[in-house]
């Protein structure tokens, strides 16, 4: 009798085994759900809603933190617009965020750079808003830097990005 009952044990398991692998087989796997975009998170976080009709560019931390932001540009009817929105830590006391537009790369000929001004807490981020009647759309990189000094020159690069 007691070898039946290994015998049924045995059948059993197989029976089992064989049911799990017809179930697992036939599950369909589920396709990851979608990740919010980069300019998503950005405009959740912020309570913001970026336009359609600029140009965007991620600001990625480059001074080995965790800082992120989001630039923007617009060239409209003879007025150049950019803003930058970014996640920083605050600085030290005396120091303070600054933006740059840059074109080229340096030492290149065209190699260029100009201030956009400096970062203002806002909106639970640091952001800045920078308006021109000229065109600045040839610089295609976006820099924030810490500065200690205000001096029009670029120190510790912390975030950059490229349109």
């Amino acid at each position: 009798m007691s070898r039946n009952i290994v015998i049924g044990l045995i059948v059993l398991l197989i029976i089992a085994g064989i049911v799990y692998w017809y179930r697992k087989a036939g599950t369909p796997e589920l396709p990851p759900a979608p990740q919010p975009t980069f300019e998503e998170t950005f405009e959740d976080r912020f309570n913001i809603q970026v336009p359609e009709d600029v140009d965007k560019a991620e600001l990625r931390d480059v001074s080995g933190g965790d800082a992120s932001g989001l630039a923007t540009r617009k060239f409209e009817s003879g007025k150049f617009t950019h803003a930058v929105l970014a996640d920083l830590s605050d600085p030290a006391a005396g120091y303070f965020y600054e933006g740059w537009l840059v074109r080229g790369r340096q030492g290149d000929e065209n190699f260029a750079y100009i201030s956009t001004g400096r970062l203002t807490l806002a909106k639970g981020g640091y952001m800045l808003e920078f308006e021109s009647s000229r065109d600045y759309s040839e610089y295609s990189e976006v820099v924030v830097t810490l500065e200690a000094v205000d001096d029009k020159k670029p120190e510790k690069h912390i975030l950059e990005g490229s349109f």
